[in-house]
């Protein structure tokens, strides 16, 4: 009778995202699909939150953009068309959901066809502490990024970064240097098992196009743009140097990309105080050739 159950389920789940995949271009309701599938809509989120492994708003939103990937790389339709034919309603809308997701507008990809974005992948540890999923980054050429800075000695993570952070914070709110959609870095630039982790030199940034005044902590500067492998990491922040440890040690030594001569990158791409750990997503930027 389980199996049964189990069966009948996962059709009615395969169902609801097929339906999903023919209709992007509709304002799709969690009520709409819940009657589609013939599951109550009290019952209906539950089930496929636990089938998908994230909210079902999450996953039509992914499957959006993948399709905006696609139909931008191998069609001629113009952004303004294909934002319609995957739901949204103006360009400019879409326009900050694809740069939000993958960090460079639709306008930039399409006119880069050497750009490869491996959609959605997000690394992430079990309760066992064993990684989820096979290691394959996507590759970015990124763009120049003028960015405000401070630099930290301290353990990566540690007390000194921490106030460092909340400083730069307190300058951004200062002087007003929000944007719709604000980046946050840190640059690495020591091996802590070579310098001891208490030595450890960081620069914590957040990008800008304004001009500001700089001082004695917080300064300009420029990340170089180029060639990233991306690996996008998804849950606390404790068990990135893990994923560091796979990245270096089984994806790098089996690919044939050699590393270019600059230091990583990391990428903070939904934090606020409120987000969960387990939600955190965060990108490391590898850079190569």
């Amino acid at each position: 009778m389980k199996k049964i159950t189990q069966t009948y389920y996962e059709k009615k789940i395969d169902d609801v995202l097929q339906y999903i995949h023919n209709h992007l271009h509709e304002n799709i309701t969690i009520k709409e699909l819940s009657e589609y599938a013939g599951i109550s809509f009290f019952h209906f989120h539950r089930i496929v939150r636990a089938a998908l492994n994230e909210p079902i708003a999450s996953y039509i939103d992914k499957v959006r953009l993948d399709t905006a990937v696609k139909l931008i790389r191998y069609s001629d339709e113009s952004i303004k068309d294909i934002a319609t034919k995957i739901g949204y309603n103006d360009v400019s809308s879409f326009s900050k959901a694809f740069t939000k997701e993958f960090g460079i507008s639709p306008l930039e990809f399409r006119s880069n066809s050497e750009m490869v974005l491996n959609t959605h992948v997000d690394y992430r540890y079990d309760s066992k502490g064993k990684l989820v999923s096979e290691i394959k980054p996507k590759i970015i050429i990124l763009p120049d990024k003028k960015v405000v800075y401070t630099k930290v000695i301290g353990e990566y993570g540690g007390k000194e970064v921490v106030e460092a952070w909340d400083q730069l914070m307190n300058f951004i709110n200062q002087y007003k240097l929000w944007g719709w959609n604000t980046e946050y870095y840190s640059i690495y630039y020591d091996d802590p098992d070579c310098v001891g982790r208490e030595n450890c030199s960081s620069d914590i940034c957040f990008a800008t196009k304004k001009d500001i005044e700089e001082n004695d902590v917080f300064k300009t500067n420029l990340i170089k743009g180029g060639k990233y492998a991306v690996f996008r990491y998804k849950g606390s922040y404790e068990r990135l140097w893990d994923l560091y440890d796979e990245v270096y040690g089984n994806w790098l030594l089996s690919s044939d990309y050699k590393l270019r001569d600059v230091p990583p990158l990391e990428k903070y791409v939904n934090y606020t105080p409120k987000t969960k750990p387990e939600d955190l997503l965060t990108e490391i930027y590898i850079p190569i050739e």
